[in-house]
């Protein structure tokens, strides 16, 4: 996901959807992307013991959350790079 960083404009979905534990860890990583990618990275599909540390942590709102995969790239505006996906 960094690299998508110096890519362009291109909207970043990370689908979450086989991280079943973690910790703060995959918080911060995802909390240092953002501060690169900004409002062009997309958090999919996280389940529920995650969606419930990102709530905890109160970072839910820093993030653009989506049900799925599906839905997050449908919502990702398409600019001229296109959408990128990484797994996390």
């Amino acid at each position: 996901m960094a690299g998508a960083a110096n890519d362009g404009d291109r909207t970043v979905v990370a689908d979450l959807s086989a991280v079943v534990c973690a910790d703060a860890a995959i918080i911060n990583a995802l909390l240092r992307v953002r501060l690169s990618l900004g409002r062009r990275l997309r958090i999919a599909a996280l389940s529920w013991p995650v969606l419930r540390l990102v709530q905890i942590l109160g970072v839910d709102h820093a993030f653009a959350l989506h049900a799925g995969l599906q839905e997050a790239l449908r919502d990702a505006p398409a600019p001229e790079g296109g959408v990128s996906s990484s797994a996390v």
